[in-house]
């Protein structure tokens, strides 16, 4: 059914102003919008349980990834933008979601122009240029991490990599303006971006590659965190991050050929963090490591780092860390590190791998992004992100597969009514109670648990799984299904450990390539119902407030063996509350430091160990013998943050599949 709401009125918030040390932006002034801030009113096609309304749209800023935060009572979020050019494209464009009074109050608050690439207009609609977002520390953040997989950025044309973005200032009167205060380089560059689950400091790169370049780039940012109320120039003269290498045994990261060996290692498309493991979605295969003891007991990384050189940036007077030995050539960038004698990080350690059939035309070749071979209910052809579920759940693994792509049809093509058993991609499910060993979780037919979600609009292209959220208490997931929108999609396990999905309600905007979507704010009611607000990022619409009112889907408090309820249902006509915006809801008990929803809160910058000192360009540690995971962080109460930590409002690094 058809859902029509009306738009809430808001109003923009004021610039951010800067200390009066800092200089003007390098290329662009965050104060001044740098595509359209008010979209208009839409209406949206519901399925389902429940009740959609619209809020608000940022139009045509083309949406990729989000990231949240909170500072006080207000909640802030900023927006990635595919592709680059001279006009309407932003970079990362920062919001404001929540108002310091509490209630959700949208509003427009700051541009940053790494995707706005004035000397580089043929850069429009690259798809490498994704801007993937991540905050850090979470509390309170202090960088925006923004990504490009390209050999040429607006703020460095010399090649990809992160960029560290400042935004310690957001929300705070006459605080320092959102800009970038450092940017590193990487082979392979820099596809997405994962921020460790404990250690603020710890940052992961993916450069989702798939030219044979298998390694995760891991930095230590505590050069660059601390400096809160110190001029742009100072911060950027103090970052300074260094960085190590995790590489991977070929095996670990091929596919699994129809004779059964293996070949064509790929690297992290995308990586995920739950307390001592990481989770890597490496496109051809899941893999799983240990990364506890990656750092020593004052928080630096074991091991060897990468011979990374400081330089000055081509675009920017921020530096660049370049630890590229052959930016553009992928064997040549192989053979340097065997050269060099593969320096790498030490402390972690390989626990299992799952080997996809990855890509595969029917010829034995990879071209395009699909697996014609292997249908998309019995095997992954790209493995674009990879989820554990909450510790309370069980020990599980989501893994979505990008099959067919975002882009050629008719890989990912769609009817309603008939679905599309080679190019559709869609959620599977895999039991890692054992980590040296994941099999496959079965549904109730005794087949793969995999969940594939019907069409609901005809569409030549983008019929497939891209991004999914897990809601911290509850068995249900928010995923951007490209051309067919947001889905809310529970799922219950039987007593046998037998999965079912429940696609409880959907919501489909007009033209709508839903890249991302996620909640950040929930509403409880006495009716039992519960209030979502959630931000869709897309590749056409830009930016979506919105919110959906209906049945939740607790995590049954049952013990081991017994059979969880199923998910409960609301039948569509059945009338729910109003939404309307409220107060943030009152946080659970929990020891210790908790966020707004509250779960366990990550160390804020001032609770990150501190380098004896600032290492001089280029960086490196001096490694300290012996410490455990718990001596590393060395945090006070929030060492005890365990597997759990920050499981209520972190965002797991997902999404940005390698053709966008």
């Amino acid at each position: 059914m058809a859902c029509r709401v009306a738009a809430v009125a808001v109003a923009l918030t004021v610039s951010l102003g800067d200390g009066p040390s800092a200089a003007l932006a390098d290329h662009t002034d965050p104060a001044q919008p740098l595509s359209p801030v008010d979209g208009a009113v839409a209406e949206g096609a519901a399925r389902g349980a429940g009740r959609w309304a619209f809020v608000r749209n940022f139009p045509a800023n083309p949406g990729t990834d989000l990231g949240f935060w909170e500072r006080g009572d207000a909640a802030y979020a900023s927006t990635g933008t595919l592709g680059g050019g001279a006009t309407g494209r932003v970079g990362q464009r920062v919001l404001r979601l929540v108002g310091e009074d509490g209630r959700v109050n949208p509003g427009w608050m700051a541009d940053h122009g790494s995707a706005a690439c004035q000397d580089d207009p043929s850069a429009a609609g690259n798809l490498k240029l994704q801007h993937d977002v991540q905050l850090t520390p979470r509390r309170a953040p202090e960088l925006l991490i923004d990504t490009t997989d390209d050999v040429g950025r607006c703020h460095d044309l010399g090649g990809g990599g992160l960029e560290l973005i400042d935004v310690s200032g957001v929300g705070v009167p006459g605080g320092p303006a959102v800009r970038e205060i450092h940017l590193t380089r990487h082979d392979g560059m820099s596809h997405t971006v994962t921020v460790d689950d404990t250690r603020p400091w710890i940052v992961y790169n993916s450069n989702g590659d798939f030219a044979g370049r298998a390694w995760i780039d891991v930095l230590d940012l505590r050069t660059c965190l601390g400096h809160a109320g110190t001029s742009v120039e100072e911060r950027r003269a103090s970052c300074r991050p260094v960085v190590a290498r995790i590489p991977f045994e070929a095996d670990w990261a091929s596919q699994r050929l129809p004779d059964g060996t293996l070949g064509d290692p790929t690297s992290c498309h995308d990586i995920s963090v739950r307390g001592p493991r990481l989770y890597c979605a490496a496109l051809n295969a899941t893999l799983i490591l240990d990364v506890a003891e990656l750092t020593d007991g004052s928080g630096a990384i074991r091991g060897t780092p990468l011979p990374c050189r400081v330089i000055s940036g081509s675009s920017t007077s921020a530096a660049v860390t370049d630890c590229t030995l052959a930016a553009d050539d992928p064997a040549e960038a192989i053979a340097a590190y065997d050269a060099l004698g593969r320096p790498q990080a030490e402390g972690w350690r390989f626990l299992g791998t799952v080997n996809h059939p990855g890509r595969d035309d029917g010829e034995g070749g990879q071209t395009g992004l699909n697996n014609v071979r292997v249908p998309a209910d019995e095997g992954v052809s790209i493995s674009h992100q990879a989820e554990s579920t909450p510790p309370e759940v069980g020990e599980w693994l989501l893994v979505t597969d990008e099959r067919g792509g975002g882009l050629v049809a008719p890989g990912a093509s769609c009817e309603p009514g008939l679905d599309n058993p080679i190019g559709n991609g869609g959620i599977h499910v895999f039991d890692i109670t054992d980590p040296a060993a994941p099999v496959y979780a079965l549904g109730p037919d005794g087949r793969p648990a995999v969940f594939i979600a019907d069409a609901t609009v005809p569409a030549e292209t983008f019929c497939t799984v891209h991004v999914i959220h897990h809601l911290p208490d509850e068995q249900r997931l928010v995923a951007a299904w490209y051309s067919q929108g947001i889905k809310i999609i529970d799922y219950a396990i039987d007593e046998s450990g037998r999965w079912t999905f429940t696609e409880t309600a959907s919501f489909l905007l007009p033209g709508a390539r839903t890249w991302a979507a996620d909640v950040f704010r929930t509403d409880d009611h006495p009716d039992g119902t519960r209030t979502y607000w959630l931000l869709s990022n897309d590749m056409v619409r830009g930016a979506d407030v919105l919110s959906w009112t209906g049945p939740a889907n607790p995590i049954p408090t049952t013990t081991p063996g017994t059979a969880p309820p199923p998910p409960p249902t609301t039948p569509a006509s059945t009338p729910t509350p109003t939404p309307t915006p409220t107060p943030i809801r009152t946080p659970t008990a929990t020891p210790g430091r908790t966020d707004a929803h509250g779960a366990p809160a990550t160390p804020a910058a001032s609770d990150i160990p501190r380098p004896v000192a600032a290492p001089t360009a280029p960086a490196r540690p001096v490694t300290a013998p012996g410490g455990t995971a718990g001596a590393v962080l060395a945090l006070g109460a929030a060492a005890a943050l365990g597997g759990a930590a920050w499981w209520g409002r972190r965002r797991l690094r997902v999404g940005r599949g390698p053709s966008g």
